[in-house]
């Protein structure tokens, strides 16, 4: 670098990104990548896959252009960071560099997701897409999202809650009215009677696993963007709006956290810790509100979709045990290295499983083998860690809630930005407070 050349001072992603010039620094941008954040924010949370379809979006299907295999956030989330890389550094490999250096504890977790990207296309053949739009698009997210200031991210803040609510008001009038948004399709076939809502976020169970995410980051302080009155209301709503969506596993969770994080609270106060009356009134709010909510959307058969699933889960339960069965056809080699893609289809049909494997980690080693799931788990792991703490505490109560739930779905198993859009939720929700000095801007 010669001589005379000065950088603006500020924080990388957090503030207008500013370039090199002899004379000082000028910001560049800043306003794009703003609007960028928001509309890859209503891209995510408004837009979900069964809409791309519906619209002729090659998402799911073999065809189209190679972009359309992807959400457009996340090919919007790339677009962007490379900005952020090019306004660091001017050369944008610099710049990434930079940004990897920032976050060196992805660095195993994108190794991994370049390994199995090799694997499945060179030795299993086989679209390598899921690595790319599931796995390396949530790690965008993360890079997108994080160490945002404080206007900037209860600006983003907002707009969640806005949209998560509105999916919640649009959840309740499907099921009320049979009415879905957008059609549920399964392996490209419609499934007309499928009583539960889609709403915005397109699947039922992606619903539940992000509406329970939601209600859990809620309880963790992730409303503290919104006018104190509202948090009671958007809360309750949230919570009720489990049921339209029949997740059971997600809905168990949730209460399960919450149950979790009362007696976690009560046992602290009881051993001396300080709290405020504001709590206590939230408290008594939120009590007499969720049992009025849900005395009226029993009322109006709210239920129904819920106590359906838990009395006749339409085979959800035996899927669960017959995925078990489909071990016995592997041989040592499928074992380590993977069965052969057309021989484990066939296996999925014989046993009626054509869903979908209803587990995340059995899924993987059936489909990849126990070399891929040694090489990729432990990165995995590494990368929700990293989302746990890179929250407020308490963060990894949500990331917890999240992996457990994904264990008892398809959830991770297939290709969809679920795991972008909890990552999102956590890193601008449960975002840590602001240093004084960062939020002013100084340094």
């Amino acid at each position: 670098m010669r001589r005379g050349t000065k950088f603006a001072s500020v924080r990388w992603m957090n503030q207008p990104a500013y370039a090199m010039e002899d004379d000082g620094a000028r910001p560049i941008s800043g306003g794009l990548l703003a609007f960028g954040r928001l509309l890859t924010v209503v891209l995510l949370l408004a837009v979900s896959p069964l809409t791309l379809f519906m619209f002729g979006w090659q998402y799911f299907d073999t065809g189209g252009s190679p972009l359309e295999k992807f959400h457009p956030a996340t090919l919007l989330a790339v677009a962007l960071l490379a900005l952020l890389a090019t306004n660091q550094a001017r050369n944008p490999i610099s710049g990434l560099i930079a940004l990897m250096q920032r976050n060196q504890g992805l660095i195993p977790y994108f190794v991994a997701i370049g390994f199995m990207i090799a694997y499945t296309a060179v030795i299993l053949k086989q679209p390598v897409t899921i690595f790319i739009e599931t796995f390396a698009g949530a790690a965008l997210m993360f890079l997108l999202f994080q160490d945002l200031d404080e206007k900037a991210g209860r600006t983003l803040a907002r707009i969640i809650h806005l949209v998560m609510f509105a999916n919640a008001m649009l959840a309740f009038y499907e099921v009320f009215n049979g009415f879905h948004l957008t059609p549920l399709v399964v392996n490209g076939e419609v499934l007309a009677e499928e009583p539960r809502a889609t709403a915005l976020l397109g699947h039922p169970l992606a619903n539940a696993i992000l509406a329970g995410a939601y209600v859990v980051m809620l309880a963790l302080g992730g409303g503290r963007d919104l006018p104190v009155a509202l948090r009671p209301i958007v809360f309750v709503v949230a919570l009720a709006s489990l049921v339209p969506f029949g997740g059971r596993a997600a809905t168990g969770a949730a209460l399960l956290s919450l149950v979790f994080l009362v007696v976690k609270r009560l046992w602290d106060i009881t051993r001396g810790a300080s709290f405020e009356p504001r709590s206590v009134i939230a408290g008594l709010v939120i009590g007499p509100l969720a049992a009025i909510a849900l005395v009226a959307a029993d009322e109006m058969g709210a239920f129904d979709t819920l106590t359906n699933r838990l009395f006749d889960d339409e085979g959800s339960a035996g899927t669960r045990i017959e995925m078990f069965e489909l071990f016995k056809y592997l041989t040592p080699y499928d074992w380590v290295f993977g069965p052969d893609p057309a021989s484990l289809m066939t296996w999925v049909r014989l046993h009626g499983l054509e869903y979908g494997i209803e587990s995340f980690i059995v899924a993987f080693v059936l489909n990849f083998g126990l070399l891929c799931a040694v090489v990729f788990f432990p990165p995995l792991a590494l990368f929700f860690l990293t989302l746990a703490r890179a929250g407020r505490p308490g963060s990894g109560l949500a990331v917890v809630y999240f992996l457990a739930v994904s264990l008892t779905s398809i959830s991770l198993s297939s290709k969809s930005p679920t795991l972008s859009i909890f990552v999102m939720l956590l890193v601008i929700l449960l975002r840590p407070p602001q240093l004084e000095g960062a939020v002013s801007g100084e340094t």
